[in-house]
């Protein structure tokens, strides 16, 4: 028995918790009704990537579970095991490339008794571990060639994008890369905020077809390989549901890179009571929104969730009673109700800005206030009775004061205009289901601001197979706020700097004083927030 059976992984996930009984009875009819595998229904309906299914089997099993991006192969051994044996029986000799564990044989089935007995004798009684079939089929079909690995899907592009697009589905990533490397290329997926490779590198000759096929798919020429270019495509995942990607590519040393940006859009998720924004926050920025003119700005650097509180912003206004302008680069979601204005070549921000003002607008969003012009004209817009809202690249919620007075606005005109200015990151979650409570030494109280022989426990990173063993799972926002007042729009029009608009706040939440109620409240590790305690 080569094949692990779907009961099997099943049974798995019952056994560690993947999901219940109740849960399966009532997907047995969907995956009837769908005509797909049981196992397909509850991935699809989960979320769980097929990862989740074999480290909860390696679980069961009590077997170390081999991530092929963090395990090495064992050449010299692997060269032993019969070319016949690998085409019916997948598996490799794998050895951690941290830890120095000793090489272990990486199986699909731990239940296939013939093949493991057959590779034992080539290599030795060595222990198992666990792999992924796709993945050990993609390492072989690089190592031993395609006799290796007969009739393997992997070695089908068109099959191996859809693989890695329902998985990046499955995983919330938010981008995918496709690198050419030396001897191949290899897949990395952005989840979390942070890059993780997925499986083993491709062989040359398939990675070279999966970047065709993406090239074609996105409209791109794959005769132009020496040069950038730009393109997008629609791609059906879950039950025909199209998700769409920005695709940019590159030259580089060995061969090409190809990264797709996953644009996401989930109205009914995504609103300002669930960005993680504390509850007196959320009320000041509703009532800020309520104001019939002046401008709210949102800072922080580029991929700390921006873009998300502002379209949240604008999903607390009535679309029906306000008319409401956007002018954005690119355009990330969809809003009913909303004008949505694509930043190109021949419309700029200032310029669309312009226009605006001709047609009636009560809220105007700028995607990013980046020179002078467009400042100058969001400016003028707010001080003749329109609430602006925009974004702007700075590390701190009074740098963006500094920021504009760098590119030229007039003080008297921020002090007079600006209502709220946020400032933000974004920490991972800590997976809820298995973080883990530890005491705190004397350095994490002093920094979490509680006295150093209090008793106290804050929560850390475990790992199980529904965040795929990395501890956490979804990421929540980091916020600074700074609310402007009278007398703090007399002292920005009267030249104070940052360290001094600070200290003249009266209403100044701190990006410290947020992370340190997240990590007390068991929402994040400390570890993710080290950095800005420390700054703080």
């Amino acid at each position: 028995m080569s094949e692990l059976s779907e009961a099997t992984l099943i049974q798995a996930g019952l056994q560690t918790g993947l999901f219940d009984d109740e849960q399966l009875a009532r997907l047995r009819p969907l995956a009837r009704a769908r005509r797909t595998s049981l196992m397909e229904a509850i991935s699809a309906e989960l979320s769980l990537p097929q990862t989740a299914f074999y480290l909860a089997l390696a679980e069961v099993r009590g077997l170390p579970y081999a991530h092929l991006s963090r395990w090495q192969v064992d050449e010299a051994l692997l060269a032993k095991l019969p070319v016949a044996l690998l085409r019916r029986h997948p598996m490799a000799v794998l050895c951690e490339r941290e830890g120095g564990g000793g090489p272990h044989l990486a199986v699909a089935n731990p239940d296939d008794v013939l093949g493991i007995e057959t590779a034992r004798r080539a290599v030795g009684t060595l222990p198992l571990a666990i792999a992924e079939p796709e993945g050990l089929a993609i390492l072989l079909l690089r190592l031993r060639g395609k006799e290796a690995c007969a009739g393997s899907e992997t070695e089908d592009p068109v099959r191996l994008f859809e693989r890695i697009v329902r998985e990046a589905f499955l995983r919330r990533a938010s981008d995918i890369h496709v690198e050419g490397i030396k001897d191949g290329a290899r897949v990395r997926l952005r989840v979390d905020g942070r890059l993780e490779v997925m499986g083993a590198p491709l062989a040359k000759d398939l990675g070279d077809a999966l970047i065709s096929r993406i090239k074609v798919l996105s409209g791109m020429d794959i005769a132009e390989a020496r040069a950038p270019q730009d393109g997008g495509l629609i791609y059906p995942v879950q039950d025909g549901e199209p998700i769409e990607m920005r695709v940019a590519s590159v030259p580089v040393k060995f061969g090409e890179r190809v990264t797709l940006r996953v644009m996401k859009s989930d109205p009914n998720r995504q609103r300002l009571d669930t960005l993680g924004l504390p509850p007196a926050m959320t009320a000041r920025l509703r009532e800020t929104l309520g104001h019939p003119h002046g401008i709210v700005l949102v800072t922080g650097p580029t991929g700390s969730g921006k873009s998300t509180t502002l379209y949240c912003a604008l999903r607390e206004l009535d679309a029906d009673s306000f008319n409401i302008l956007t002018t954005e680069d690119p355009i990330e979601q969809v809003i009913p109700g909303v004008s949505q204005v694509q930043v190109n070549a021949k419309v700029g921000f200032a310029d669309a800005l312009r226009s605006f003002l001709r047609h009636d607008p009560d809220v105007i969003l700028v995607g990013e206030i980046r020179d002078l012009d467009t400042a100058d004209v969001a400016l003028k817009a707010a001080t003749t009775g329109h609430m602006v809202l925009s974004t702007l690249h700075t590390n701190s919620a009074p740098g963006a004061i500094t920021r504009l007075v760098d590119i030229g606005c007039e003080r008297f005109m921020l002090g007079a205009t600006l209502r709220g200015i946020l400032a933000q990151r974004l920490a991972r979650m800590l997976c809820p289901h298995c973080r883990r409570q530890r005491a705190a030494d004397a350095r994490e109280k002093r920094l979490l601001g509680q006295p150093e022989d209090a008793a106290l426990d804050i929560w850390e990173a475990a790992g199980c197979p529904r965040c795929l063993g990395s501890g956490y799972r979804g990421r929540i926002g980091l916020y600074e706020a700074l609310w402007v007042d009278a007398d703090l729009a007399t002292a920005i029009a009267a030249g104070a700097d940052e360290r001094q608009l600070a200290a003249a706040a009266r209403d100044y939440w701190r990006l410290a004083d947020d992370a340190r109620e997240k990590v007390l409240g068991g929402l994040t590790s400390f570890g993710e927030v080290r950095a800005f305690l420390e700054g703080g």
